[in-house]
């Protein structure tokens, strides 16, 4: 039975990664900051460490005998917040993973994260983030996954869903399920080791089309509303949350995909949950 620890496992997309791997028969350490807290987020069957990713002492305790790490940080909305947790976290925990022989690190990054499209203060750090990692000499995988559908709610306030800017670009919308499932397959072979796997799912939506069928049935109205709008609000109302939204989605105003998907679905699988079935399930 392999030890994998999973940092960020009770965030959005570190959940489903974490009972994946232990659905999987892998035994699973999780590095929390609250114990309890993570506990009930998870459930039972994870072996729960205290410790936080500014506490190198607890990394290396928790990651003492494990077979692999799997990073899986969210960083902002500040460009320090961003510096911090997608660029210096990612490169710390390398460092200790190299001190310590870990095997393998597998590492969630994004589909736009390249040296000349790092325009934002995300992108930039999670760009020199993939780059420390590269360069601790620890072997590893690097998903560059499409959006989500689970950020989908995440555009809700009350009854509308707002599509922020000028969104072209057809997009893989990828379920987190499938996502989990790659990352659990690819501790199982080495083919998979120091390669940058860009994650897409089964069909391509614009972002106003996947909103449209995600609102089907639900009352919800997809309201359009500019980048320069939201950020006009974001600065009146000293909303951090809203600028950097702003920035980050003028971003994907310019970038559509441009990786393939095709080695990471030999390796690890195809996905096969479509956006309609997502949603029918998950509205």
């Amino acid at each position: 039975m392999k030890t994998i620890l999973v940092i960020g496992a009770t965030g959005m997309l570190g959940k489903p990664v974490a009972k994946q791997l232990l659905k999987d028969g892998f035994h699973v350490r999780v590095l929390a900051r609250n114990p309890q807290k993570a506990q009930q987020i998870l459930g039972d069957g994870f072996d729960i460490h205290a410790g936080d990713v500014a506490n190198s002492a607890s990394v290396r305790a928790a990651m003492k005998n494990v077979d692999g790490v799997h990073i899986s940080l969210k960083g902002g909305p500040s460009e320090a917040e961003f510096e911090r947790m997608d660029h210096y976290a990612t490169r710390d925990i390398a460092q200790l993973a190299k001190e310590s022989g870990t095997p393998r690190i597998t590492l969630l990054s994004a589909y736009a994260v390249r040296p000349e499209k790092a325009d934002t203060p995300e992108s930039r750090a999670k760009f020199r983030g993939e780059q420390a990692l590269k360069a601790s000499g620890v072997p590893y995988t690097i998903f560059r996954a499409s959006w989500f559908m689970e950020s989908l709610p995440l555009f809700k306030q009350g009854k509308t869903i707002s599509l922020i800017g000028n969104q072209i670009h057809p997009l893989h919308w990828i379920a987190a399920q499938d996502y989990a499932r790659m990352v659990s397959q690819s501790y199982k072979s080495d083919e998979t080791l120091n390669k940058e796997l860009y994650i897409f799912g089964p069909e391509a939506h614009t972002m106003g089309d996947a909103m449209k069928i995600y609102a089907e049935g639900t009352g919800l109205k997809v309201t359009p509303i500019s980048t320069t709008m939201l950020s006009m609000l974001g600065l009146l109302t000293f909303n951090t949350e809203w600028k950097s939204m702003a920035v980050l989605m003028k971003h994907y105003e310019r970038w559509g995909e441009d990786g393939s998907a095709e080695e990471a679905n030999r390796l690890l699988g195809a996905p096969k949950i479509t956006l309609k079935e997502w949603c029918e399930k998950n509205r």
